[in-house]
């Protein structure tokens, strides 16, 4: 009986994986066999006990009633399932839902439109993840590009809060007139060069790391430029007290990204400064690495802020604050530190306040 069983599960299964011509001829010829044999039959019992009318016409009442029969153990065995798997993924594409599987165990036509079926809902959904992370990319850019023009901008608000209180008062000399407009200038050609750049990329990961020969000095004077342009905006007091260590020697770095990540930094530590920030610059010249630490007098990051604030769009309203903001100041910071070599990492000070220590290698 075994036997019998694993012979008929062969021949079913070896049915199922013919081709529509294939099992349909089959089925056919399944059906000629059993309507012969039942009409010999037949007609054979008619005959013993004659009855010669319906012996005469059994074989096409069996025919007739086994077309019948086969027409729906064929839409039953190889139409209804597949069919139904195709009439559901359709309407799961059509509903924006791919968070499906279809499959149908058959070589047959229905089984390779299946495959076809699934291959084109995995592409889907692969397209659909790639469109979601541009999505969330230029999300990400265009915020990095809205937080990015704050603090060039607060710059240029704290030169022009300068010019107009002495100027009125005629306490500016020329020289001093004329190297301020020179300072807003280059500042107002950086804007013109980051809009540029934002432009012509795609996400954070994408902007451009230009290494070129700099030096400790070069980097310090542009460092207390826009300490003495913040300065003026009133409100939180920012001291710099130089590199701790007075290297004259060149350094190849991206002082744009420098200055980039201080800002950043100094832009959040002003939201939640009390009354003072302090900045202090190091570089290590057997690892040629930059160190700025930035230190404020506010009420330090909490315990979810330690580990979650690099990531993006991570906002923690503080009452010390006088907004919410974007929460990917640090986030930016932290990508290019990266790009330039280095790291970025938060935490509190004994003394209080918060810290937020970034390194860059140079070369």
């Amino acid at each position: 009986m075994d036997w019998l069983d694993e012979k008929l599960d062969k021949l079913l299964n070896g049915i199922k994986n013919l081709s529509f011509r294939q099992a349909m001829l089959a089925y056919v010829l399944i059906l000629a066999v059993i309507t012969a044999v039942l009409t010999y039959v037949t007609q054979a019992f008619c005959r013993y006990q004659k009855i010669l009318f319906a012996g005469e016409w059994c074989g096409y009442a069996y025919a007739f009633a086994g077309i019948i029969l086969t027409i729906f153990i064929f839409y039953r065995k190889r139409l209804k399932r597949p069919l139904s798997l195709l009439n559901e993924s359709v309407n799961n594409i059509r509903r924006n839902n791919l968070d499906f599987h279809i499959s149908y165990d058959s070589r047959d036509e229905f089984g390779e439109l299946c495959d076809s079926v699934e291959a084109m809902r995995l592409e889907l959904e692969k397209n659909k993840e790639e469109l979601w992370r541009l999505i969330e990319r230029q999300k990400e850019l265009n915020a990095a590009f809205a937080h990015d023009l704050r603090t060039p901008l607060t710059v240029l608000k704290g030169y022009t809060d300068f010019l107009a209180r002495y100027i009125t008062e005629g306490k500016l000399s020329e020289d001093k007139l004329q190297e301020i407009l020179k300072l807003m200038a280059e500042h107002l050609k950086r804007l013109e060069d980051y809009s540029y750049t934002m432009k012509g990329i795609r996400s954070i990961e994408e902007v451009p790391l230009s290494l070129r020969e700099t030096t400790l000095a070069g980097l310090e004077n542009r460092i207390k430029e826009v300490v003495f342009a913040l300065n003026q905006t009133g409100g939180i007091r920012i001291t710099y007290g130089g590199f701790d260590i007075k290297y004259t020697g060149f350094i190849e770095a991206d002082d744009s990204i420098i200055m980039e990540v201080l800002e950043n930094i100094l832009s959040n530590d002003i939201r939640y400064a009390r009354s003072s920030i302090e900045i202090y610059m190091d570089y290590d010249s057997s690892e040629k690495e930059i160190v700025a630490m930035v230190r404020d007098d506010g009420p330090g990051f909490s315990q979810e802020q330690l580990t979650q604030a690099t990531k993006p769009y991570h906002k923690e309203y503080s009452a010390d604050a006088e907004e919410e903001h974007f929460g990917i100041g640090l986030h930016i910071c932290q990508e290019l530190c990266l790009k330039h070599g280095g790291t970025l990492s938060v935490a509190n000070s004994i003394l209080g306040g918060a810290v937020v220590t970034a390194s860059f290698r140079c070369r």
